[in-house]
């Protein structure tokens, strides 16, 4: 069930609880929420998350956060992972002066109950972070709960984390944080209508309208992408930039191209995931250059599918 508010949640002492954001729901959060449940199967009681709206680096820090993923992607999949019970917080300014002390007995535990508290190996909270897995052990010991905690996750040499992820993808590298994430990274929006060139280039695209303008959008470049829509699914490329061969203004785009795909979706909510980069921004010096380039990136975008088979499918015949 997801919550507004820990009096929502109601009070059970067996309840096995892990607090954090979980942007991006990435391997190293999967593996807390791993924990959390069976360490609740274990005891027979309940598993809690409490988690936040907005970010709360948005109240706290100097510059926005640019998300990983929605909210509604956020807890509906910590509700598929299998959690008993999910408290969206609101977080504000008011709610950060909290101080740790407070937070895990007078909210957590005097509220809801616990059993057992489960965090990540560098886990902060409550005011000025004053909250860490020590700091939860010393007040369990006082007041009769345990503390767990799950260490660092590694893949190719870096610390799997929401900052690192955000990271990669600024850099174009799609593979890795896909597989930190531990699927390919997306963004979803609404199909509108742009100025009609790709279609008379022979590429028709698809300009997407972000449905929450706070999502990361990865570094500029030409991306193999898989697009649902409808329910269903296709591959096919992904422009970000600022299609600089025709235009001045500077303002991102993310357009999408599927192959052999003639349908009317404006309007039509499309979810695109980037399975793999495959060349930066270019400026062409005619059309003619910008369509030989365009059928050399459709040309990869086959061979990338076939050597790595990385999703299977099959492109739609044309209706």
């Amino acid at each position: 069930m997801i919550r507004s508010s820990l009096e929502e949640i109601g009070f059970n002492p067996r309840s096995v609880v892990t607090v954090g954001t979980f942007d991006g729901m990435h391997a190293a959060h999967r593996r807390i929420l791993d924990a959390l449940i069976e360490k609740t199967k274990a005891i027979g009681g309940r598993s809690v998350v409490i988690t936040f709206k907005p970010h709360p680096q948005e109240i706290l820090g100097k510059q926005s956060v640019e998300l990983l993923m929605t909210e509604e992607e956020r807890v509906g999949m910590m509700s598929d992972a299998g959690i008993d019970e999910i408290c969206l917080l609101h977080f504000d300014r008011d709610f950060s002066l909290v101080t740790a002390e407070d937070f895990l007995v007078r909210l957590v535990n005097d509220k809801i109950g616990l059993h057992e508290l489960v965090l990540g190996y560098n886990h902060t909270f409550g005011h000025k972070a004053q909250g860490t897995v020590d700091f939860a052990r010393n007040i369990g010991k006082k007041i009769g709960f345990d503390v767990d905690f799950v260490d660092k996750v590694v893949m190719d040499g870096m610390i799997v984390s929401s900052s690192n992820i955000r990271k990669l993808l600024k850099e174009g590298n799609s593979s890795l944080a896909g597989k930190m994430l531990g699927r390919p990274y997306a963004l979803e929006g609404f199909v509108i209508r742009g100025n009609g060139r790709g279609r008379l280039l022979g590429f028709p695209t698809a300009n997407l309208k972000l449905v929450d303008e706070r999502l990361l959008v990865p570094s500029f470049g030409v991306y193999v992408v898989e697009a649902m829509v409808e329910s269903e699914k296709f591959v096919g490329l992904a422009s970000i930039g600022v299609r600089p061969t025709f235009e001045d203004s500077g303002l991102p785009i993310v357009e999408v191209w599927i192959s052999d795909f003639d349908r009317d979706i404006y309007g039509k909510r499309m979810k695109v995931s980037f399975i793999h980069r495959l060349r930066e921004e270019m400026k062409f010096n005619s059309s003619d250059e910008l369509i030989m380039q365009m059928n050399e990136d459709k040309k990869m975008m086959n061979e990338y599918m076939v050597k790595t088979q990385n999703i299977v499918f099959q492109f739609n015949k044309k209706r």
